[in-house]
């Protein structure tokens, strides 16, 4: 995770650097999430950056590290989650989690026994993902390519995921989750990152104190300095201060 404290606190230091004023926590949580979500899509991006340059080989050594570091960025959102277990699934409609960003993989398949759901993928069929639904109309259509138990496909729309055959009793997703943010404890939220401060006060000063109620950001550790970079960006924008937005892309390139 990042702290959104380390961020707040480099963010604010940016904008006052040319003392253009005070960057209030209002202010600032209402691009923390933007910027996040721009992060966590460039990751997308540059990994499939990375796949076309491997396929020209144009650089397959540093194309491989590329795609590497993204994957590994990107394995700090993958969910898997189980029917019977996480997912309601009734009738061959799979509930599409809440936190679902994009499709990886799902998987359907019978069980005997709904106590020993297994979820090993070799006990389970890969089922075809598609989005198009003229497309599962003309395939259902067909006697050559309809749905079996051995070949199903996944129609998956805003509201849920429907199998083909709906006779499989069970179905796992495996998927990558859109960023939110950690509690204090470390615990996944379901809010955006959020930065806030309690006034103490010590020996007739007044200190301002994390609250209890900020929330980290959810993305890998060495993103710090460029979630503060983009915030700056954003903010810089908002403040119609070149200065700031200036500053902010100077420091990005330099890393």
């Amino acid at each position: 995770m990042v702290s959104v404290l380390q961020v707040y606190n480099a963010v604010k230091d940016i904008a006052n650097k040319e003392q253009k004023g005070f960057i209030t926590p209002g202010v600032f949580n209402s691009f923390a999430p933007i910027a996040q979500m721009n992060i966590y899509n460039e990751m997308f991006s540059e990994l499939v950056d990375a796949k076309r340059i491997s396929r020209q080989n144009f650089d397959p050594g540093r194309d491989k590290s590329v795609r590497k570091q993204k994957l590994e960025d990107l394995s700090f959102y993958h969910r898997r989650k189980a029917s019977l277990v996480d997912l309601n699934y009734v009738n061959g409609l799979l509930e599409k989690p809440k936190d679902l960003s994009k499709i990886i993989s799902i998987y359907v398949g019978e069980i005997g026994d709904p106590q020993s759901v297994s979820l090993i993928d070799g006990e389970l069929v890969t089922a075809e993902i598609v989005y198009d639904p003229e497309k599962i109309d003309s395939i259902i259509g067909s006697n050559l390519s309809y749905p079996t138990p051995s070949f199903p496909i996944a129609l998956v729309s805003a509201q849920d995921i429907e199998i083909f055959p709906s006779n499989l009793s069970l179905a796992k997703l495996t998927y990558y989750a859109k960023p939110t943010s950690f509690d204090k404890d470390g615990n996944i939220s379901e809010g955006s990152p959020y930065y806030d401060y309690d006034v103490v006060s010590y020996n007739g000063d007044d200190l301002e104190l994390p609250s209890s109620s900020c929330r980290d950001f959810m993305l890998p550790p060495h993103y710090l300095n460029e979630v503060v970079m983009e915030i700056a960006k954003l903010i810089g924008v908002r403040l119609r201060d070149p200065n700031v937005t200036q500053f902010a892309a100077q420091e990005e390139a330099s890393e």
